[in-house]
């Protein structure tokens, strides 16, 4: 019906019609004069539209034979070599779409089937152009709108057509492809008319009377009206009127476009939206060369394994059939087969068919996005911005909510002109085969839904992203050490993340273990080493190799019958570890204890029989691919590596390639995954970044350490000043850095397992908001934008003891004191709301216990204070030798004490109804307390010094007064503290 219809609206359409009372008009001689004209002498010359490359219009043509009027939209553009025609009959709505590059024409009906045919031989062809030497020839728009197919026109003179006034010509026109002759009136509006497109003469109406020899020699006369409106002479705006209709097939579609290949190993994050429901989002990280997949994704309801909705990972392991689902927020673990509804495994069809056994595989990178060779190249379109090819095909096998069903499938790959920037990995060089986006229909249901897809990234992921580590206690673990020796200087440390992973697949190999048992992996390097460090896993439960079936038995396969077996994963390792033949599933009878073991596979519900005493495992994979060996075996066969000298790294550099071999290993490393969180008193000083490091500030590198004891060891370094350390929890590293990240922050990189920590110079003060207490400071320091910077300057300002400073945000001034906030006047306390006064934490450096006290020993007895101001009269004693002190909160009073229960010699506490002791375990930089304080003071004296990166810039800023707002706001905080410009003092970079 549509290819009728076609003709009918756009290539006048030849059917028995009313006809007109002049029969000279259906029987006109081409080439002739019409009968009863005669020629004016200076006729106007016929509109040539010419410079016209595109146009629309609007047709309403009227069928008088079958009272039918239909309504007609024209689209053509010749630069584009496209052209589309949408006609309304009836309430419905056809289309036929152009493609003059691929030389095919689309017939779209109202129910959405599409089919697809040759532009050359197709009669429709006539309305926008004719077959010239068999090679197809696009007309120009006056051709197109077959407003002067052939020559002999003549002009009528003038007529009002639709209220317009127009110039009319009428020609007699033969079509051997329609088998008709016909006479065309022809209107076009006259030059001195407005229209709406600004073209001085516009076609107004068509009016043919014709006959048609119809098959058998029949002739039918008709009779058509066409009138024109809304003409254009330029391309629509909107360009998807020259596409097919999304979600849309068209059979004997051209493949004009090679089908995207996607790469072994790739990561990306989708958006799951369907038309009427729930978005979710899911990261997927795939990697077919070590077959491995991890899915992160929320559980719709709790349902096994996840018994709540929290975000979850799944590690799918195709070398062994297992997978790993962590519950993220819990981080707890459950170790279960791979399930075949699992968006990345399928049937192995062959097997399936042919044994009637359930075996699955991993999907391939084509089968994970169900792409295949049945795709059609349907154009391009844009999704989400990007211009995209379009690949579209209908499938049988579309899996929803665990069933197969129909489904029309659209998928989006970028353009070739467009380029995609991830932020994940290297940049991708070239855009070709880059999804972004699929849709699919299932019209039966009805559902829709959309997987738009985000930082596509064609790389093998790092395989840090698969760790399993929390899947395994303690005693499935073993941390160990490899150590290279050799020069790795500054060059070599460039190549770090190359010694890693081929660290990580050495290891793997050598040990005979997937890669995936080879978690928290590191390499560090300093002057002289080179270090590997890892933790090696114990393989997983040979059970969950095997899906369960309860209450299932395969009658008479049983290849072997075991007894005495006490539990299923005895019967599970008998399977495993069968030399006579593949074991492929087994049966296991508890109250009998009975072991069957088969070697076929079973699909549920086909070869199968009900019990109520066995249940049956059947492998989830084809066969047992991979064997792996148990943790103990690992770890010899890895040492036995080393000890033969074949853990080997060869890396390439510009003009030379260098092997470096491993010399030690030791498993002597410690797992600290059972410590605390950083509560402990030092790391107060730090703030936290996890999963985080700074790469290449290496300064020093420390193992076997918890995390206060790194802490502790940054704190206390003399040979440099350590301003940040990383940690990693499961090998007890320590790396300590000069770097404080905070002022480089773009070194800062990341990396799963590690964290970083940057001295909180904050964290050893008390904020007064809104207030400022040096008004008589001398010392200023300016364009210090941090309060932790303005912290620092006090900590290790060396004129005096800093106790105190003002950080002013607006003017980016910070002022240091030697007063505590608890030592001024309350006058000298000043509101200013650009302003926060920041004064020592004494009480930090104590731990109490409640309701205790101890004898008196040399002691101070001071009274009427607060407990803060108790603790700094405490640390502000003579030579640090106040060791404790005991506070009545009752009687604010305070005791201070040379004595403390951590010294030797001194007497245990006693109780004490009013009372609490507090004992100093810390000096003011973090260093712990010491019974000879004054061996502490005298190391300090010539160890401790300000960093000259810590002022920089503080000169130059003062000496070039270019900072007008700056100083105004000088100007105005002295004003207002009574303050002269002459005591302010600069101290000079040391």
């Amino acid at each position: 019906m549509l290819y009728a219809l076609g003709r009918l609206a756009l290539v006048i359409f030849l059917a028995t019609c009313v006809t007109s009372d002049d029969p000279a008009l259906y029987t006109c001689q081409p080439g002739t004069t019409p009968q009863g004209v005669t020629p004016a002498p200076n006729p106007p010359p016929m509109p040539t539209l010419s410079g016209v490359t595109a146009f629309s219009t609007k047709i309403e043509a009227i069928i008088g034979e079958t009272t039918t009027t239909v309504s007609a939209e024209e689209y053509y553009d010749s630069a584009n070599k496209k052209a589309a025609i949408f006609v309304l009959i009836s309430g419905e709505q056809f289309k036929i779409i152009y493609d003059y590059d691929t030389n095919e024409i689309f017939y779209v009906n109202p129910d959405q089937t599409c089919y697809t045919k040759n532009l050359t031989t197709d009669s429709n062809n006539v309305f926008f152009g004719t077959t010239v030497s068999n090679k197809f020839h696009v007309f120009n728009t006056l051709d197109a709108l077959q407003f002067a197919v052939n020559k002999g026109q003549t002009y009528m003179g003038t007529k009002v057509t639709r209220g317009i006034l127009c110039d009319y010509w009428r020609s007699c026109i033969n079509w051997p492809e329609l088998n008709s002759t016909f006479t065309m009136d022809y209107y076009f509006s006259v030059s001195n008319w407005v229209t709406p497109s600004g073209i001085s003469q516009v076609p107004v109406r068509a009016e043919v009377f014709g006959y048609r020899t119809m098959a058998g020699g029949a002739k039918h006369k008709f009779h058509h009206i066409y009138d024109y409106s809304e003409f254009q002479a330029q391309p629509p705006l909107d360009q998807t009127v020259f596409e097919t209709p999304s979600m849309v097939v068209c059979t004997n579609r051209k493949q004009v476009r090679s089908l995207p290949q996607l790469t072994k190993a790739f990561l990306y994050r989708e958006e799951i939206v369907p038309k009427s429901g729930t978005s979710t989002t899911a990261d997927v990280w795939y990697d077919n060369n070590l077959r491995l997949v991890r899915y992160d994704f929320r559980p719709p309801s709790p349902q096994p394994p996840y018994y709540n909705t929290d975000a979850v990972t799944e590690i799918h392991d195709f070398n062994t059939g297992v997978a790993y689902a962590i519950d993220r927020i819990m981080a707890n673990c459950s170790i279960i087969p791979i399930m075949n509804a699992s968006f990345d495994t399928s049937i192995n069809v062959s097997v399936a068919a042919n044994k009637q056994q359930f075996v699955i595989k991993m999907k391939s990178p084509q089968d994970l996005f169900y792409i295949d060779n049945n795709y059609t190249y349907a154009g391009q379109r844009y999704a989400r911005g990007e211009q995209c090819d379009v690949f579209i095909r209908q499938r049988s096998d579309f899996m929803l909510g665990g069933h197969a069903i129909n489904a029309t499938l659209e998928f989006y790959f970028l353009s070739s002109n467009q380029m995609q920037i991830n932020n994940d990995g290297n940049t991708v060089s070239q855009a070709a085969d880059i999804p972004v986006q699929l849709n699919v229909n299932v019209p039966s249901i009805p559902y829709t839904v959309t997987y738009s897809i985000y930082n596509y990234d064609p790389e093998e992921p790092a395989i840090t992203s698969y760790d399993i580590s929390n899947c395994y206690s303690i005693e499935n673990k073993m941390g160990f050490k490899i150590t290279f020796y050799g020069s790795f200087d500054s060059k070599v440390m460039a190549y770090k993340d190359i010694f890693l992973y081929q660290s990580i697949s050495l290891a793997a190999s050598i040990s005979g273990v997937t890669p995936l048992r080879i978690t928290k992996p590191s390499f560090y390097m300093d002057s002289g080493n080179g270090y590997f460090v890892a933790t090696l896993l114990d393989r997983a439960p040979i059970l969950q190799r095997f899906q369960k079936l309860p209450g299932k038995v395969v009658q008479f396969n049983n290849d072997a019958v075991i007894r005495n077996i006490k539990t299923a994963d005895m019967c599970a390792y008998l399977c495993n570890g069968n030399v006579n033949f593949t074991c492929n599933s087994f049966e296991y009878c508890p109250s009998s204890k009975v072991c069957t073991l088969s070697k076929i596979h079973t699909d549920d519900g086909n070869v199968v029989s009900s019990t109520q005493q066995c249940d049956l495992y059947d492998r989830s994979l084809g066969s047992n691919s991979f064997v792996e060996v148990p943790l103990t075996d690992a770890w010899q066969n890895l040492r036995n590596g080393v000890i033969k000298q074949l853990f080997q790294i060869s890396i390439k550099y510009d003009k030379n390639t260098q092997t470096y071999t491993a010399q030690d290993i030791v498993n002597d490393v410690v797992d600290s995954g059972d410590l605390p969180p950083a509560s402990v008193k030092t790391l107060q000083s730090f703030k936290s970044m996890p999963n985080k490091y700074v790469p290449n500030f290496d300064d020093n590198i420390l193992t076997g350490l918890s995390i206060d004891d790194c802490a502790s060891a940054c704190v206390t370094q003399t040979s440099f000043v350590c301003q940040s350390f990383e940690y990693q929890l499961i090998q007890g590293t320590c790396v300590l850095s000069h770097l404080h990240p905070d002022e480089h922050p773009g070194a800062i990189k990341g990396i799963s397992g590690t964290d970083l920590y940057i001295r909180d110079y904050t964290s050893k003060f008390t904020k007064l908001p809104g207030q400022t207490v040096l008004s008589s400071s001398s010392v200023i320091y300016q364009q210090v934008f941090d309060t932790n910077q303005c912290a620092k300057l006090c900590d290790n300002y060396q004129a005096y003891n800093c106790k105190s400073f003002d950080f002013c945000f607006d003017i980016g001034t910070c002022f240091l004191g030697k007063t505590h906030v608890f030592d001024v006047p309350k006058a000298d306390v000043i509101s200013n709301p650009m302003c926060n006064h920041y004064s020592r934490n004494y009480i930090d450096d104590f731990t109490m216990t409640a309701s205790r006290t101890i004898q008196l020993v040399n002691d101070r007895i001071v009274s009427g204070v607060t407990l803060a101001q108790c603790a700094k009269n405490c640390v502000d004693m003579e030579a640090g030798s106040c060791a404790s002190f005991s506070y009545c909160d009752g009687q604010s009073l305070c005791r201070l004490s040379t004595a403390s229960m951590k010294n030797v010699g001194q007497v245990s506490a006693t109780p004490s109804a009013t009372c609490n002791l507090y004992t100093r375990q810390y000096f003011p930089d973090g260093t712990g307390y010491v019974a000879n304080p004054q061996q502490y003071f005298m190391n300090t004296q010539t160890t401790k010094k300000i960093p000259t990166s810590s002022v920089a810039g503080i000169a130059v800023a003062m000496l070039i007064v270019g900072v007008l707002l700056t100083a105004i706001g000088i100007f105005v905080y002295l004003r207002k503290t009574n303050k002269r410009i002459q005591d302010i003092r600069l101290p000079s970079r040391n």
